[in-house]
């Protein structure tokens, strides 16, 4: 295990490489967000960092970022101590099992993934012994897709409802995931349908009036998503390079 005072095993080559890619990732949301009439600041960069150890995100976050996201609540826990001293803000963008709450509460300020009123009640239940609260996006599945966890867009309201109706759940906005086009006229719907929702609820009341926030966009398609309206987009390749699964 890496600690703050001990040294890194990451060639100079290696940490040049990713903050370079941090700059030009910054560079290209700045540009995606004035580009749709927006101000550059309008649009966070959120750090995926699934299978990335702790040495590589601590350069991005020695470089000035702040958000990481995990998909596993396992690597957010296995993580959290190395990384500790620089005080990330730590999303959970990947699906929640109910019995992993605990764990995810312990290291998560905020909870991207949550997609039905049973884990909505599981987190609210257990943030009440803990006598505090998280930030959480809805996720909700614009494309249809059977392999994409979500709600469904036309279940979306009931659910927000449910969940308005838990203290200790602060909503934020909706999360998607879009769908894997090849093209900008395939990619981008997903994330009109989203923006397009969230305004809707918003003007209905049943998303609060400050719960504006879009997470939905990745390395390949942030700035489509942008342009779409996202207000986080969730990077990860593109600033470590491709994943390593073994």
């Amino acid at each position: 295990m890496s600690t703050p005072d001990s040294p890194s095993s990451l060639t100079p080559e290696v940490i040049a490489a990713i903050t370079g890619n941090l700059d030009e990732v910054a560079d290209r949301a700045r540009a995606a967000a004035e580009a749709s009439g927006r101000s550059g600041d309008d649009v966070q960069v959120l750090l995926a960092t699934k299978t990335q150890p702790a040495e590589k995100i601590r350069v991005a976050l020695e470089h000035g970022f702040t958000l990481i996201g995990e998909n596993k609540v396992q690597e957010i826990t296995g993580k959290a101590d190395e990384l500790a001293d620089l005080n990330p803000e730590t999303h959970l963008i990947g699906p929640l099992q109910k019995n992993k709450v605990n764990h995810t509460l312990r290291h998560a300020q905020c909870i991207q993934s949550v997609d039905n009123l049973a884990l909505a009640e599981k987190i609210n239940n257990r943030l009440d012994v803990l006598k505090t609260t998280v930030d959480a996006f809805v996720q909700v599945n614009t494309s249809r897709e059977d392999s994409k966890f979500g709600v469904a867009p036309e279940d979306a309201e009931a659910l927000i409802t449910e969940i308005r109706s838990l203290d200790r759940i602060r909503l934020r906005g909706l999360m998607t995931i879009g769908l894997p086009g090849s093209s900008a006229d395939e990619i981008r719907p997903s994330y009109a349908d989203l923006r397009e929702l969230s305004q809707r609820l918003r003007d209905a009341d049943v998303l609060p009036a400050e719960a504006v926030e879009l997470s939905m966009g990745m390395s390949n398609d942030f700035e489509l998503a942008i342009a779409e309206g996202a207000t986080m987009v969730r990077v990860g390749s593109s600033v470590f390079g491709a994943r390593d699964y073994s």
